[in-house]
């Protein structure tokens, strides 16, 4: 067994103190890897483009979880005029209600089925908000797209999961941030041209854009993913019916999680719910998840939304910028959170070292609150501090990949804390965006981003405390290294090999 500096994650490339056994896979591993390694004029291509089995299965699952992500399901749909602070919280009411109850459902039903369901229904509800006529209509629909919306992230998240290795997974949850990011710099670069070119155009404008259009757009661009999504989707190496699985590499996906000692998301029961609130796992990392998810909610809420984001509010304060403007230089912001969660995927996988990138992100979203939150800072400071808010946003994807490392033996708290996570950020929000960030300040916020300094330094020692936590634990022989230098609590294992027996191939999802 390795021994590693730090509880939280696998060995690092610094470590010595090998067995024998250990030197022998090692070099035998060297010496496949040598002989599948790809080639290009000579020089040596990333072993992502190997032509061995496991590089194979790794680069169909991107294909195919990537080209099926719910990209569509996200929360930046516009909001209008003074009325942007209730529309949010109806909106988030929604997820509150949803979040949980769907993840459960979701242990039942299979991801396949219900993840493109609720998509589906989503994107109807989405389109029919451009023929609303009333406040009370968009309150309605907005409930209920949160309410759909809410498996989507947790969902996905747990799929992910449960296919990846650690020397995958923070690429993979990056990837997950840089589709985010993309259709958020389009959504900008969309609502200028609808504004150029459209409006007026058969729509009543609600404000100074044509945000009707839009929906429709968004209804149209992810009707046919939530439709590839049946297909798509996988479920779970042990239960997948995914027909672009050769039988040889579901074996091989299983292999793989077996020999990091991931287990999958079991089907919850009420046993199993009240099991999962006895082990601190559930509320520090929920907590660091909430101080990040919520706080990056609060301050990006505008910034990803079209054309009222506090963002753009500061901008269109300043007198100088056109409408057009007004939407596409915010979405710096969202090309810095694109590269920034490409270099933090990497980096996390490189080093296997999670907390350090996550406190490093933190860190960033901390100094762009500072600069903020003073209001007389010039131009240019404020502008990078919108900047390194939004660039800070990996610490919640990478926050999600390691808690799926220290949790992976109990799937179905792996699979809960995101979930439960988010319905805790959302029920934060729904008062917190109109107590510190009320429509009728802005663009000039009294405590909105002092607060959300000073609640970010207390998520970075959420992390320290993690990581005291597992120390303790690994000191106290309630955890232990496998091979691959991951943690095992010792109180999953035996549930585990029931759970197993329990939910076999002959009992799997419906």
């Amino acid at each position: 067994m390795a021994t590693i500096a730090d509880p939280g994650v696998s060995p690092t490339k610094g470590d010595h103190i090998q067995t024998s056994a250990v030197d022998i896979r090692d070099s035998d591993q060297e010496d496949h890897v040598e002989k599948h390694r790809q080639h290009l004029l000579g020089v040596k291509l990333p072993r992502y483009f190997d032509k061995d089995e496991d590089r194979r299965l790794v680069r169909k699952l991107d294909l195919f979880l990537f080209n099926a992500y719910v990209s569509g399901m996200k929360d930046d749909l516009s909001l209008f005029g003074n009325e942007l602070n209730y529309f949010s919280t109806t909106f988030n009411c929604g997820i509150i209600t949803g979040a949980v109850p769907l993840m459960l459902l979701s242990t039942h039903v299979r991801p396949s089925i219900i993840l493109p369901t609720c998509e589906l229904a989503w994107t109807f509800l989405v389109m029919g908000i451009a023929g609303a006529k009333t406040a009370g209509a968009v309150y309605g629909l907005r409930f209920a797209i949160g309410f759909f919306q809410g498996i989507a992230f947790p969902g996905f998240a747990a799929l992910l999961g449960s296919w990846y290795t650690p020397s995958e997974l923070g690429k993979r949850m990056a990837m997950y941030e840089v589709s985010a990011r993309v259709a958020g710099m389009f959504s900008g670069y969309i609502q200028a041209g609808l504004y150029t070119n459209m409006n007026g155009k058969g729509m009543a404008s609600w404000r100074q854009v044509s945000s009707e259009w839009l929906f429709i757009f968004d209804g149209l661009i992810s009707l046919p993913i939530a439709l590839w999504g049946f297909y798509a989707l996988p479920d779970q190496p042990r239960d997948t019916r995914a027909k672009w699985l050769k039988p040889a590499e579901v074996t091989l996906a299983i292999d793989r999680m077996e020999r990091v000692g991931r287990q999958p998301v079991q089907k919850i029961t009420w046993s199993r719910f009240k099991g999962i609130w006895t082990t601190w796992h559930v509320y520090l990392f929920v907590i660091c998840y909430l101080y990040v998810y919520s706080l990056l909610k609060l301050i990006l809420y505008g910034a990803f939304s079209w054309g009222d984001g506090y963002f753009n509010l500061w901008l269109q304060s300043l007198g100088k910028y056109t409408v057009p403007q007004l939407n596409n230089i915010p979405t710096a912001g969202q090309g810095a959170a694109l590269i920034n969660s490409i270099i933090s995927g990497i980096i996390s996988d490189w080093l296997q070292n999670r907390p350090v990138v996550i406190v490093a992100n933190m860190l960033l979203c901390l100094a762009g609150n500072a600069f903020v939150a003073v209001w007389e800072a010039p131009e240019g400071l404020k502008f990078t501090g919108y900047i390194l808010i939004t660039a800070g946003l990996p610490a919640q994807s990478i926050t999600i990949a390691w808690l799926n490392e220290v949790c992976q033996g109990n799937g179905a708290l792996r699979g809960l804390i995101v979930s439960i996570g988010n319905t805790m950020v959302y029920a934060i929000n729904a008062w917190a965006l109109v107590l510190l960030f009320p429509a009728v300040d802005a663009p000039h916020y009294d405590y909105g981003y002092q607060v959300c300094a000073g609640m970010i330094g207390l998520a970075i020692v959420t992390v320290g405390v993690i990581l005291f936590q597992i120390r303790r634990d690994l000191k106290n022989g309630k955890a232990i290294r496998n091979d691959e230098g991951l943690l095992e609590f010792k109180a999953w294992t035996a549930e585990d090999r029931d759970i197993q027996e329990e939910d076999s191939p002959n009992s799997s999802h419906a």
